[in-house]
């Protein structure tokens, strides 16, 4: 075949073989890390495609610290919203569509690569073999389930996915021999460099990648190019710090700025950078051993607090280093399998040696394992080739080898139905790890959102029950989240216990905190939510709810200013809420600046149509500017969003509950009310008496603002 039709045929090939493995990931659901990253995360749901709103996603950290995150993959991440919603089918034809490309630009990269001229006498010939081997067994290992199918770790496949294509850019700009072609190569190869470091950080080791191929394969292993290549690698190492220490100032270097996510980490770096040497060999006996009984989305991972504890580390590290000083020692005669072996530890350096983060995710191997299937596709070259004059030693390694892709994507759409669901996935872990508290605690999560409160609190107390602290969570979470479960059965003596030994825990716990001054606050022990209030604001001066809470406190102490900028900050950190505005526009109330009051409380209104408290102020505030005709629409409206016995109820209802601030003035507002029901119906009589001036007396205060808890944690 032609050169086209070979490499149509290979990009049809692995289309096929992929969709194929991941045929039945189209319908799993969101997972874990999706439920912050995506489906809570406001930033991300783009309605309509102004910049202002396209700009906004550029900056969606959960930890709302302000710094632009990742703004390529949010960015496509707030387009599959802004087209689909919640709907998980077009997150994952996304996702399917980014291992795709990755796949085929990894076998376009591979096949230029073996025809260069240092390496073409050595694998020309089995070029297209060795390449489309090496990137099909890449594309279906189950390893890579993890980066495919779990929607948020887009970040890490579309990261991998520009990564590669920039060094096929840069590979056909080096070979190119008009200069037209060269500048076009090169600009592609610079825009796809910079959307790999705009998907993740980990795409940071790309230069020096492109730094060593160069000089692996173009211009050569020799004493003057490694002379010249050292001095451009410690440009690129320094210079980006230079830059960064005039912009940012000595304090860049500081231990603390260095280290910052040490403190909620049960490692030192050095612990955990003895850890990681077992952690990569881990994942490379998962790439040569992936079935899927040995994946899990947890590992449990002892910490290596020394070389000899556990044993295994100091092998560890020792075989780490030998492997490493082979494939330099041996370059020059192995170009392309020393490239290979160094490219795979160079690009886990991110994520694998002294950051903060947690100690072990599969999807960290997807990047670099992008070039650890070649040497294998060569060596079973070598075999085939080894056992000419022997057919049937050549039909046994060939049939190993379609034995091998058929485990392995029978192992890939095995392990996607674990992915299934939230459900599924936990119950997987659980089975591996039973002694880890995470797949108990998040699977009570899970139980939590569908409203099953006795599952949920039983998967809290077996998360409790588990001795194992591993270093990704802690029994502080748990107990902030069994109490947010006794807070909704009204169980408050029980919520407070927990929400006690949380902070106990971790003494900086803002969002304990911020629900211990709300219960304080709803017991009426003001001066005692405000001091709660005020540390988790401290801690976490971006939770809303505080904020909210605060300016309740605040109001009862007759601090009308000092309550309405509260409520403000509220407001202004989450703008979906209609609480807020709807108390912000009840502070103004009260302190007499009706046109604010109005507002704010037709935003709340705008918010939630439903809002039946911010409906009665207003209403209120109508009645008292002489607005009749605006009051009657406002209750007319209300009458025909929701059932006549439904708004009464809930009237009801709001009459019956404790207060903190004055409600809307009954005898106000009840004439127009006993006067819209009157006139639906005859049969609404009893209904419009209670509205009436002899009807159910409320108690001295009604509940108009409420106390908003933080949300539930991972």
């Amino acid at each position: 075949m032609s050169s086209c039709r070979r490499n149509l045929f290979a990009v049809i090939t692995v289309l096929v073989i992929i969709l194929a493995t991941y045929s039945n990931t189209f319908d799993a659901s969101f997972h874990f890390d999706d439920e912050s990253n995506l489906v809570s995360n406001k930033s991300l749901h783009l309605t309509t495609l102004d910049w202002e709103s396209i700009k906004k996603t550029f900056f969606a950290d959960v930890s709302g610290n302000g710094r632009m995150y990742r703004p390529v993959a949010c960015f496509t991440l707030a387009l599959n919203y802004y087209f689909g919603k919640d709907q998980v089918f077009g997150y994952h034809l996304v996702n399917v569509s980014i291992h795709i490309l990755a796949s085929i630009f990894l076998f376009l990269f591979l096949y230029e690569t073996l025809n260069l001229p240092f390496v073409k006498a050595k694998y020309g010939p089995n070029s297209y073999f060795i390449s489309l081997l090496a990137t099909v067994l890449w594309a279906i290992n189950p390893v890579q389930t993890q980066a495919v199918t779990y929607i948020v770790q887009r970040m890490a496949s579309m990261a991998a996915m520009f990564y590669i294509m920039s060094m096929f850019f840069y590979l056909k700009g080096r070979i190119s021999e008009g200069n037209g072609a060269k500048m076009i190569n090169y600009t592609f190869c610079l825009v796809t460099a910079i959307l790999a470091f705009g998907s993740k950080e980990n795409a940071a080791m790309l230069p020096f990648s492109i730094l060593l191929f160069d000089l692996f394969f173009l211009s050569g292993i020799k004493r003057e190019n490694m002379k010249k290549f050292s001095l451009i690698a410690l440009a690129l190492v320094f210079v980006p710090l230079i830059v960064a220490f005039v912009l940012t100032g000595p304090s860049l270097f500081s231990t603390g700025t260095l280290l910052a996510g040490y403190e909620i980490r049960p490692f030192t770096p050095l612990e955990r950078l003895m850890t990681e040497s077992r952690v990569l060999l881990l994942y490379i006996s998962l790439l040569l051993y992936p079935m899927p009984d040995r994946l899990s989305i947890l590992h449990d991972i002892p910490i290596s607090h020394s070389l000899i504890d556990p044993p295994t580390t100091l092998p560890a590290v020792l075989v780490i280093l030998l492997g490493l000083a082979i494939a330099v020692v041996k370059a020059k005669r192995w170009p392309f399998i020393s490239y290979c072996v160094i490219f795979y530890f160079m690009n886990h350096l991110v994520e694998s040696t002294i950051l903060p983060l947690e100690v072990f995710f599969e999807h960290r191997n997807y990047l670099p394992s992008m070039l650890f299937f070649p040497p294998l596709a060569v060596l079973t070259v070598r075999a085939i080739h080894f056992f000419s004059e022997r057919k049937r030693m050549q039909f046994t390694v060939c049939g190993f080898v379609v034995l091998v892709l058929v485990l392995h994507g029978h192992g890939t759409f095995i392990r996607n139905f674990i992915w299934k669901t939230e459900e599924s996935l936990w119950f997987d872990a659980m089975d591996k790890n039973p002694d880890l508290p995470r797949p108990y605690h998040n699977l009570g999560l899970y139980y939590g959102h569908l409203g099953l409160r006795e599952k949920e609190k039983i998967m809290y107390e077996k998360a409790l029950q588990c001795e194992k602290q591993p270093q990704y969570t802690s029994h502080h979470r748990t107990y902030y989240n069994l109490a947010i479960v006794y807070i909704l059965k009204d169980q408050e003596d029980k919520a407070l216990e927990y929400l006690r030994k949380s902070v106990e825990i971790d003494p900086r716990y803002a969002e304990a905190y911020s629900n211990l001054g709300a219960l304080m606050l709803k017991k009426g022990k003001y001066d005692e939510a405000y001091d709660l209030l005020i540390k988790a604001l401290t801690y976490n001066s971006r939770i809303p709810q505080a904020h909210n809470n605060l300016g309740f406190v605040l109001l009862k102490k007759g601090l009308l200013d000092e309550a309405i900028t509260e409520f403000k900050k509220a407001a202004d950190l989450d703008s979906s809420e209609s609480i807020f505005p709807q108390n912000l526009g009840i502070a103004y109330k009260l302190k007499g600046e009706l046109q604010e009051a109005v507002r704010n409380l037709r935003a709340s209104l705008k918010t939630n149509r439903k809002n039946l408290l911010a409906r009665l102020h207003l209403l209120e505030i109508y009645c008292l500017q002489g607005k009749t005709d605006a009051a009657k629409r406002l209750v007319t409206e209300a009458l025909e969003i929701m059932p006549p016995q439904k708004f009464h109820s809930e009237f009801m209802a709001l009459l019956q509950k404790e207060a903190y601030v004055e409600s809307p003035n009954r005898h106000i507002i009840s004439p127009l009310l006993e006067e819209a029901f009157l006139e639906r119906s005859a049969s609404l009589k009893e209904m419009a008496r209670d509205f009436g001036s002899n009807g159910p007396q409320s108690r001295a205060s009604v509940p108009s603002f409420g106390c908003p808890l933080a949300a539930k944690e991972q």
